[in-house]
């Protein structure tokens, strides 16, 4: 009988049972399509060394005036900048006091209470203490308590206590000696939360005094906007202040700081290309005022000038509040016109010059987006995730079909839709959406569209935030692990685990040295609807860039319900003209894999001898 060449539809259908998708793909993972062949995705590799505190969820790269590349990555805990081996803390002050009568010791403990009235940190803030004016302080020296430390515990508004690893006292002072303290912006929530407690519930719910274990109230995750301001930044934190970074200022004990006029309280923030505004959504309706914050509101600085929001006759400051949805949640900044999100709705924002400076039109209702990142313009076409479907504009709002649909928003984690992270892998024409499945609180999942195709793909990876390719040869990305307590840019006393680390993805064949295992696998296939019993004795692989070796299995089964038996898994390499197999079934389906250090593949076009083999 002639071979049969296996005709596999590009992309992975899990809308239809593995029957019902005879001639598609249906699961996979590291896996992707290009000009409607399936192989595996690209390796990674550190981009540098260095370990950042916290959870990475805002990164961003650019060139300065001189063609140095840099990169910024906020994370939950503090904002860095990278430049070419070098990484700078950049998170920026929000208290410096001298303080006295700061320190109470405990004989024989490293920890150390130090006394500031209405000091406004929590706990696994960052402070650092300096001129401490005693040489020591219950045994422990100056020196060991001139450094930087995260807050291990806050006993009340005037004190809290620091850790001085590996300097315990050696007897016991009460508020001795004096210091000054300088404090980091507080730290964030590293996922979303709902509010428990005092106050996070409706008026007379239950009884009084009582705590409440269920809440309408969320606790948005720590988030940073960044954006451009010529080679410097402008960072926001999400329901914080906005901040710029003098990229001229260099690399060494160099911090953002705060945009004196600027709203106190925003969501986030960007800058207009085509007239360069700084834009402040989700903003105060009263600038400095934090208690006026309307998630709604969207205000602009003048033109050419970031620190000028107050509107005159001779600025172009504005403001504009939105009339659909409770809360703008992205925006992104396109050539012609800014696309704002709220919930609900998306809406364009045109500069249109004096005397509005800008003008807004709904552009579509029902197809708000989930989080702030989670979504991107790839040549002023818009693609975002919604509440249970893909969406994109590109002059009108269209819902993009998926094939995977299903399998994403039964398995997604809605109380953490804040951290879907949307990324663009040019390369490969890819827009990738990273979440969290049901069961976790940290991004585990990815699902791609790839749109030049128009087809899907699925897999499993920890990456937190995502930057393409274009300042950096590569496409940056960001992984976090909670148990991590590596050392990190600089020396900090009493650090609890979790680090992030930035990758140069797309770069050799493997995981940061660990072999990158891939797998596709198909419906299954059957000769005369499964009326007849398939019987395969030869299968010929057909691979592109093979390096390593390939595994190939065949799974048969007689009916859907049934579980699957599979063949003995064989290996495929460069010089394998064919495999003999002996599998028999009504229904047959294929799956290829690797496991190996240094394997890649690229299917081609697969040819196997059938032939009915009887009927019962």
């Amino acid at each position: 009988m002639p071979l049969t060449q296996l005709q596999i539809t590009p992309g992975i259908d899990k809308e239809n049972t593995p029957t019902a998708a005879e001639g598609k793909w249906i699961d996979c993972d590291k896996v992707r399509f290009r000009w409607g062949l399936p192989q595996k995705i690209g390796g990674w590799e550190p981009l540098s060394a260095d370990y950042y505190l916290g959870t990475g969820r805002a990164l961003f790269n650019w060139f300065d005036l001189d063609g140095f590349r840099y990169s910024s990555l906020g994370t939950n805990k503090k904002i860095y900048v990278y430049r070419g081996g070098l990484t700078q803390d950049i998170t920026p002050i929000r208290l410096t006091a001298n303080i006295t009568d700061v320190f109470t010791t405990t004989n024989t403990s490293v920890n150390v209470e130090i006394t500031h009235a209405a000091h406004g940190a929590d706990i696994g803030d960052f402070v650092t203490i300096s001129a401490t004016s005693a040489a020591t302080v219950g045994g422990i020296a100056n020196t060991a308590l001139d450094n930087e430390f995260e807050i291990i515990a806050v006993a009340n508004t005037s004190s809290y206590t620091i850790e001085t690893t590996g300097n315990a006292a050696t007897s016991a002072v009460t508020d001795t000696a004096n210091c000054t303290a300088t404090y980091q912006l507080n730290i964030g929530p590293e996922i979303q939360t709902s509010g428990y407690g005092w106050s996070a519930a409706t008026w007379s719910l239950s009884t009084w005094g009582t705590p409440r274990t269920t809440s309408e109230i969320d606790l948005d995750l720590a988030q940073w906007s960044i954006d451009n301001w010529g080679e410097d930044l402008i960072i926001t934190k999400r329901n914080g202040g906005t901040y710029v970074w003098d990229t001229s200022a260099g690399m060494t004990t160099n911090r953002a700081t705060i945009i004196a006029n600027a709203p106190t309280t925003t969501i986030l923030s960007l800058v207009t290309p085509e007239s360069r505004h700084l834009v402040c959504l989700g903003t105060e309706t009263t600038i400095g005022d934090p208690a006026t914050q309307d998630k709604m509101f969207i205000r602009w600085s003048d033109q050419e000038n970031y620190d000028e929001f107050t509107a005159n006759a001779i600025n172009t400051s504005g403001s504009q509040r939105l009339a659909a949805g409770s809360e703008i949640r992205a925006s992104k900044a396109g050539r012609a016109e800014t696309l704002v999100w709220t919930d609900t709705t998306i809406f364009s924002m045109q500069f249109i010059g004096a005397p509005f400076t800008f003008g807004f039109k709904k552009l579509g209702s029902d197809c708000g987006i989930v989080g702030l990142n989670s979504g991107i313009l790839v040549e002023d076409i818009a693609y975002w995730m919604g509440d249970g479907k893909f969406f994109a504009y590109a002059g009108s709002v269209q819902e993009i079909p998926c094939s995977v649909k299903n399998y994403v928003f039964d398995d997604i984690n809605k109380v953490q839709y804040s951290q879907v992270y949307a990324g663009h892998n040019s390369q490969f024409n890819e827009i990738i959406w990273y979440y969290c499945s049901s069961s976790v609180n940290q991004i585990d999942r990815y699902v791609i569209y790839n749109y030049a195709e128009k087809v899907w793909y699925i897999g499993n990876l920890e990456r937190g935030s995502w930057m393409d390719n274009g300042v950096y040869p590569n496409p940056i990305a960001s992984e976090y692990t909670a148990a991590t307590t590596a050392n990190t840019i600089t020396t900090i006393y009493g650090l609890t685990a979790g680090r992030t680390v930035l990758y140069n993805q797309e770069e050799g064949y493997d995981a940061n040295g660990v072999a990158l295992a891939a797998y596709i696998e198909s419906g299954d296939g059957d000769i005369a609807s499964g009326e007849d019993f398939s019987f395969v004795n030869k299968f010929i692989p057909d691979f592109q860039n093979l390096i390593g070796n390939a595994q190939i299995t065949i799974s048969v089964r007689d009916y859907p319900g049934n579980t699957k038996t599979a063949k003995p898994t064989q290996n495929v390499s460069s010089t394998t003209t064919y495999l003999n197999l002996r599998a028999r079934g009504r229904q047959i389906s294929l799956k290829v894999a690797n496991s190996e250090l240094g394997d890649n593949w690229r299917l081609g076009t697969m040819r196997i001898n059938i032939r009915p083999d009887g009927r019962r």
